[in-house]
Parts: C-alpha cells; structure tokens; sequence
C-alpha cells in the first residue's frame, strides 16, 4: 500500500455516477505491483447542501468542478486507517472541510492528516455516521434515508468481515 499522499496527486478513476438525487460515486485504481487495487468515494449531499465525501480519492479539474456545483464541501470521512492515501492533499486543496476518522483509527489518520472529530453530527437526519460495532471502533460506515429507502456507505468491513473471525461469528463490541 502506498504512503498517504501530501499533494494532490490523481491516479486512474472514472467519472461520477450518480446513486441518487443526492449521492455520487466514483470507482479509481491504485497501481501496485501484482495488479490494481480498486477503491471507491462517496459524496453525499445534506438538505443544506453541504457536502460529506466518504473515502477521499483525487479526480482530475472536471470530476473536482462537477463536485464543486454539485454543493458545498464541509466534511471529509477517513473511514478507517487504510483510506487516508488522498485525506491530506483533500484538506489542502478544502481548507474549511472538517475531518472525521473513527476513534479506534484516529492515531493510524492522524499521521497523515489532522483529524478535527471522530464523531459526526451533520445537522441532518437524513445522514448518519456510524462506528461499525465489531470493529474496535475502527471502521465507520455511512447512513442515508432517503425517499427510496436506506443507502449504507461502507468500505472494507464487507471484505473484512468474510476473513475476521469475531465478525463471522456476529460478535460486536
């Protein structure tokens, strides 16, 4: 895995897809030596249209404007200690973002940028972050309701789940 970036450096990604009137997605790549590690942001617009960005990845200049008209940046989610590589170069480029890590990865996140909360309050109902039980407090996943039902944003806890015994067996905590 590649040290956190501290410029902004953007790799291979697609476009912006939208989920939802209010949730976009992206897909981008890591080269590593044995083949490409896939990797996926969320934005997730508020009813104030403030925005939360789920998992930092660096677009390029017309991924980043299609951002910017979409809302406001107000909060950056580092979802656990692996997703930091683009969480500096982010809060370069967005001074004003507030940055939330998950209090078990909190000294992991801080090593590459500084962390203002490990819990969120976005001042809309409609949005909640959670600190997924099972996982030391390391792993935070996203909720959405919305008027098609309940979108789940969530990162490596699905894959980790398959290959971590304690959470095969349901134990949370």
């Amino acid at each position: 895995m590649p040290k956190p970036f501290k410029e902004w450096k953007v790799l291979p990604h697609g476009r912006l897809t939208p989920v939802d009137d209010n949730i976009l997605t992206v897909t981008g790549d890591i080269p590593m030596p044995v083949g490409n590690m896939k990797r996926r942001m969320t934005v997730v617009r508020l009813r104030d249209q403030r925005l939360v960005i789920f998992s930092a990845i660096a677009l390029d200049d017309e991924q980043m404007r299609a951002i910017e008209a979409f809302g406001q940046l107000a909060f950056l989610i580092v979802p656990n200690d692996h997703h930091r590589l683009d969480a500096k170069p982010w809060k370069n480029r967005y001074p004003a973002l507030q940055v939330i890590a998950p209090p078990g990865a909190l000294n992991s996140v801080e090593k590459a940028v500084h962390t203002d909360a490990t819990r969120g309050d976005f001042g809309d109902p409609d949005v909640k972050l959670i600190t997924v039980p099972g996982t030391r407090d390391r792993e935070a996943a996203l909720q959405v309701d919305g008027p098609n039902g309940t979108t789940l944003v969530l990162n490596d806890i699905v894959g980790k789940s398959a290959m971590h015994p304690a959470l095969q067996a349901g134990h949370c905590g």
